[in-house]
């Protein structure tokens, strides 16, 4: 019953990092403007989630591995936009 519980609470915090990332993402992509938005900000969450989805395989967790997988592509395009339109 812990482990179902730890799994809840992972994947409603990686929820919440995702959702919080999709309005820039969307906003970046749609407007093709990214001036506002620091680079080494964008760089450092990338690094960050693919981290964090490495340690959730390497430790066997499929929600930290989930959503960190999620995260690390949302980064990853937020990364791809300010270098193209930054």
């Amino acid at each position: 019953m812990h482990s179902l519980w730890v799994n809840i609470l992972c994947y409603i915090a990686g929820i919440l990092v995702v959702i919080s990332m999709l309005p820039q993402v969307i906003k970046s992509f749609r407007t093709k403007s990214t001036k506002d938005i620091s680079l080494s900000r964008s760089i450092i969450y990338a690094i960050g989630v693919v981290l964090w989805a490495l340690y959730g395989i390497l430790i066997h967790n499929g929600p930290l591995t989930a959503m960190n997988s999620v995260g690390a592509t949302l980064g990853i395009m937020m990364l791809i936009l300010k270098l193209k339109h930054g």
